[in-house]
């Protein structure tokens, strides 16, 4: 009888002839660019024998191709374990450090005398990445050279290079190798998010989504794709559609630093700061030191009470960037909320100087100085805070000193970076034709770089020339049309009586970038003085709703554009809330002295406002204009 059952039973394969099966059904899926499913094929052969060292390493291969760093290392080090060499897997070993956040470990692995060699040119694109990310260029480019010798039609060598040119500021290379990428393997999903992430950059937010949309058709478990597009949809404001993003992101890639920083990052722009900081502390500081991160941190620290850790964050960054007006500000902010005052004043100086200072740093600065006793120098900032009058934009200070930036810029007039803050050095030391000759050279070595055409325009800007400052700007503009850039070229066009052009720049931006705050108060600020109320009424409710209402100036013009909209009735009630905020400014002043003029007619307050507007700012012509029209109805 035992021989009959026997003989009737199923055969069933052992765990060994399991495994080997999932791992041909995963490689199978691999050649149909699958990594998802051979993912799942792989976990199952790994269960069915965990011995399986081949399993392992392709597995890690595959958490590579997810950009899932962290968990391909972790495979790679149990094959290691289960007795499989190092040599093969150098390679994988190396592409997982640089994923990982150690560039070193990356080149030592990549290097390594045992690596295969058959693995040479993907070895040696991996070592040019790892020297980009420790801002070693000349090596990087040379390690480049080396790969392109040995593989000049890769696309996915291509799409390397184009990163090393974003990296280096070269923009126009950086859009001509992405093309080449691109049209070596018009199907692969990462040059199609190399061209996504290069449209953001030169066209806007919303030109970029198309191509995002096409890379995740691709495959819609690219992580890289994933995350990239989950940061655009963030700052077109789409929260709900970015994190359903990150969620699958991190499905593909558990413990995806990344995501769970874009996750925090939303979570504190919707003010919740305590959910913020949970979710970054899971990304275990793989993003600390990094730009982005520090200043998050700082503003997590500032919004939690804690002054001294925020300027622990932003002193660095600051110092990396010191033309970072953000970072400048939270760190003068952070270092008042410390009580350390003398380094609070050194630290907004270079704001506060300029014509052009806003009201929150004018207001921070007299804070300060009452606190150093000041008295005098507080009142006078004060004064220009209750104004909201700001002047020209003027020279940005805080490059630098000449005898601080000229040594790197003349051992190299034609590098970028030490060019960049030793011209903004020149124009704050005064000298204006030595910079605008320094910014011509740099441009004319740099001309694919937009950050060198925006030195330029402003140079001549500085040197009153703003028709050809629109035209640098623009240049910079047509390779990379970010805010900043929008914003400069507006002003220019502005200054140069061509406020058609302004107005067009103004437009673009916002249809490409619709949640810029600065974007849509200049456009609203147009469209009053153009007579165009409900275009700016719109625009300007859209920052009441963002913003919040303790914003004098935005108060001001929602109140002049429901009164130029026919409805003073309206108006009444944030021009009284404007003037409550500031009551000592013009702005605030006239504001409530002409909506109580058109929504109570005869009320004697009225004129007695609006005079006080005229004595605070007797040139302006718009507060002139009001109490002349008061006058004469009265």
């Amino acid at each position: 009888m035992m021989v009959l059952c026997l003989a009737v039973m199923p055969v069933q394969a052992g765990p060994g002839e399991d495994a080997r099966a999932g791992l041909a059904r995963a490689q199978a899926a691999l050649q149909q660019d699958d990594p998802r499913t051979a993912r799942v094929e792989l976990m199952n052969a790994i269960k069915a024998d965990p011995t399986l060292a081949e399993a392992r390493i392709l597995q890690a291969r595959v958490l590579l191709m997810l950009g899932n760093g962290r968990g391909a290392q972790d495979e790679l080090d149990r094959a290691g374990q289960l007795g499989a060499p190092l040599g093969p897997m150098r390679h994988l070993r190396a592409h997982a450090a640089l994923l990982n956040g150690d560039p070193e470990a990356a080149i030592r692995e990549a290097s390594a005398p045992d690596a295969d060699p058959r693995e040479i040119l993907f070895r040696t694109r991996i070592e040019a990445q790892a020297y980009q990310a420790l801002g070693r260029f000349a090596e990087a480019a040379q390690a480049f050279d080396r790969a392109l010798a040995l593989a000049p039609q890769d696309s996915a060598l291509w799409a390397d290079i184009a990163r090393y040119r974003i990296a280096t500021g070269d923009m126009a290379a950086a859009l001509a190798a992405s093309d080449r990428a691109i049209s070596l393997a018009p199907k692969s999903v990462d040059a199609l998010t190399l061209k996504a992430v290069l449209a953001r950059d030169q066209y806007g937010l919303t030109e970029s989504t198309r191509w995002f949309d096409a890379a995740l058709k691709r495959n819609p478990d690219y992580v890289p794709a994933l995350t990239e597009y989950a940061a655009t949809l963030a700052d077109m404001g789409r929260a709900s559609q970015a994190v359903a993003l990150t969620r699958r992101a991190l499905s593909n890639a558990p413990g995806l630093p990344r995501a769970y920083f874009i996750q925090a990052l939303i979570a504190a722009r919707a003010g919740n700061y305590t959910l913020a900081r949970s979710l970054l502390a899971r990304t275990h500081g793989a993003l600390d030191g990094q730009a982005a991160t520090r200043l998050l941190r700082g503003v997590l620290h500032m919004e939690g009470g804690n002054a001294t850790l925020a300027i622990a964050e932003l002193k660095p960054l600051l110092a990396a960037q010191p033309l970072n007006i953000r970072a400048r500000l939270l760190l003068a902010r952070a270092y008042a909320a410390d009580a350390q005052y003398q380094d609070a004043e050194a630290t907004l100086f270079p704001l506060v100087e300029r014509a052009d200072a806003g009201t929150y740093a004018l207001s921070l600065a007299a804070h300060i100085h009452t606190a150093l006793g000041n008295a005098d120098v507080a009142t006078r900032f004060s004064a220009r805070a209750a104004a909201m009058t700001p002047g020209p934009s003027l020279v940005y200070r805080g490059a630098g000193t000449l005898g601080e930036t000229a040594p790197a810029a003349n051992a190299n007039p034609k590098a970028a970076a030490p060019n960049l803050r030793y011209i903004r050095a020149l124009l704050e030391a005064g000298q204006g034709p030595a910079a605008l000759a320094r910014a011509r050279a740099l441009q004319a070595a740099n001309p694919g770089a937009p950050a060198a055409a925006i030195a330029l325009g402003d140079t001549l800007i500085a040197a009153g020339k703003p028709a050809d400052a629109g035209q640098a700007y623009a240049a910079a503009g047509n390779l990379r049309f970010d805010e900043d850039t929008a914003l400069r070229l507006a002003d220019a066009w502005r200054r140069a009586g061509r406020r058609e052009r302004a107005e067009y720049a103004l437009r673009l931006l916002l249809w490409q970038n619709p949640e810029s705050v600065a974007g849509q108060r200049l456009a609203a600020t147009y469209w009053l003085a153009a007579g165009h109320h409900e275009r700016a009424l719109w625009v300007l409710e859209g920052l009441r709703e963002r913003l919040g209402a303790r914003d004098a100036l935005l108060m001001a013009n929602l109140a002049h554009a429901y009164i130029g909209a026919g409805d003073a009735q309206a108006a009444l009630p944030y021009a009284v809330h404007a003037y409550r905020l500031l009551p000592g400014s013009a702005v605030t002043s006239d504001a409530l002295g002409w909506a109580l003029f058109n929504a109570a007619p005869g009320d004697e307050r009225a004129i007695e406002l609006l005079e006080k507007a005229e004595s605070l700012a007797p040139a302006e012509p718009l507060v002139k204009r009001h109490l002349a029209e008061a006058r004469a109805a009265g």
